[in-house]
């Protein structure tokens, strides 16, 4: 089956599939869309954050919650904050979400994991 991808493309696509698929027993990929999304816009509130990843805002207050560490998402994984929240200064309201130290890391490993060597 012929594909329309270069090899280098190719290349880069399986690393980038090996990079998530490591990383899958912690963070899901609609997860790590969100946190890439927060590190890329951080103090985001969740429905900037649903507008950003077109989804209900519903679904993407689950996911804050998962990347929050306030919900174990299976037995064997012990829950971790991957962001974090603070008051909205602009609307004390609201909540603005920034990445944790522990959500650096995780995105800094997946991006040294999804380069090609």
């Amino acid at each position: 089956m012929k594909t329309d991808f270069t090899a280098s493309e190719t290349s880069r696509l399986d690393a980038i599939f090996k990079a998530l698929s490591k990383y899958q027993a912690e963070i899901s990929l609609p997860q790590a869309l969100a946190l890439i999304a927060i590190a890329r816009t951080p103090g985001l509130s969740v429905n900037e954050l649903a507008e950003r990843l077109d989804q209900p805002q519903q679904t993407v207050s689950r996911h804050v919650a998962v990347l929050l560490g306030r919900y174990q998402i299976s037995e064997t994984v012990v829950p971790r904050a991957f962001i974090r929240q603070e008051v909205n200064v602009k609307d004390p309201r609201s909540r603005a979400l920034f990445l944790s130290p522990e959500g650096q890391s995780l995105l800094k490993a997946l991006v040294a994991d999804s380069r090609t060597t």
